[in-house]
């Protein structure tokens, strides 16, 4: 089942957690309108120089960091990092239920021509297991 992503505060970033890389993308130029709901959401506009995005999923924590490029808009790639506890074993199915469930709150917030419902008949057709767990959108 999806959970909630909630963005949070960069002041509520756990104390004594490592991240993790789970996902990258370094092209966002090819959509701009998925790199115009992140700086809209994570106020990049007026503080580029900000700390990362922070976003919790049923507890857990994820912090978006993004990138620039010479010669491309900003942010031109964001890198989406689990926040794991000291030197603990990531739950590795938790993160990818909980990735799903942020892809899923991404294409939400774009909303137009992308949607939900897209993403998750997508993921079935890539055999992804949190698209095949539920059909709940965010």
């Amino acid at each position: 089942m999806s959970e909630l992503v909630v963005v949070e505060s960069a002041g509520r970033r756990p104390r004594g957690h490592r991240a993790v890389p789970l996902l990258s993308e370094h092209g966002l130029g090819h959509y701009p309108e998925f790199r115009d709901f992140l700086s809209a959401t994570f106020g990049l506009t007026a503080d580029p120089w900000g700390p990362p995005g922070l976003l919790s999923v049923g507890g857990r924590y994820y912090e978006l960091v993004f990138v620039g490029y010479s010669g491309h808009a900003f942010p031109a790639g964001v890198q989406v990092n689990a926040l794991v506890a000291g030197l603990e074993p990531m739950d590795e199915q938790a993160a990818d239920f909980d990735l799903w469930s942020i892809l899923q709150w991404l294409v939400a917030g774009v909303g137009g021509q992308w949607t939900v419902e897209g993403l998750v008949t997508t993921g079935r057709i890539y055999r992804i297991p949190a698209a095949a767990s539920d059909g709940d959108t965010v």
